[in-house]
């Protein structure tokens, strides 16, 4: 638990062991991709393609065909509220030239938002083994977001959003269950 205006810890438990992100790190992608908005390097209504990469990714996903399209606006939505898999791939793809290009990205901006114990190996959080981070970390890269981005702070807190007559809803229970709730994200795997 901590304040984001100063990044003051308020109480913490185990907050730097490491653990497996899951969805959190769709807080890193998104957070590159209003980087990339930011440098004049994407516009909200530049569109990505689905890959065939993309295309392969399990759920939660939202299921386009390759060659399918969003916009970067749209995309940003379903990765935030569906924690779409696919939209991760298609991102990161559009942001940084391939997959592969985009995680090194991730990491050198975890390294320069002070993320000493994270390593990322994939846009989207599926199970990894070496894909970990620290609750400490974690609020380093929330508070980024929540300081640098306020702009977008309303993708956060969206319950649901629409593609076409498809209602894609957000698996954050807390924006409906807490008072006062906003977002970020909420993250889960078996492993």
């Amino acid at each position: 638990l901590f304040d984001a205006a100063d990044g003051k810890i308020l109480y913490a438990e185990e907050m730097d062991d490491q653990w497996h992100p899951a969805s959190l790190t769709k807080i890193m992608t998104a957070y590159l991709a209003f980087k990339a908005i930011k440098a004049g390097r994407l516009r909200l209504d530049d569109t990505v393609v689905c890959s065939e990469q993309a295309n392969k990714q399990p759920p939660s996903k939202i299921g386009l065909p390759v060659g399918g399209q969003l916009t970067v606006e749209t995309a940003l939505q379903a990765l935030i509220i569906k924690s779409a898999n696919d939209v991760a791939v298609m991102l990161a793809e559009k942001i940084s030239g391939s997959e592969h290009q985009f995680i090194a990205d991730m990491n050198a901006a975890a390294r320069d938002l002070g993320m000493t114990r994270t390593v990322f190996v994939n846009p989207n959080g599926l199970p990894a083994v070496n894909q970990v981070t620290t609750a400490r970390d974690l609020t380093k890269l929330a508070r980024a977001v929540a300081t640098e981005f306020p702009e977008y702070g309303a993708y956060w807190s969206m319950t649901q959003m629409r593609i076409g007559k498809i209602r894609l809803g957000s698996h954050n229970g807390l924006l409906k269950t807490f008072e006062g709730a906003d977002g970020l994200k909420t993250g889960f795997t078996c492993g």
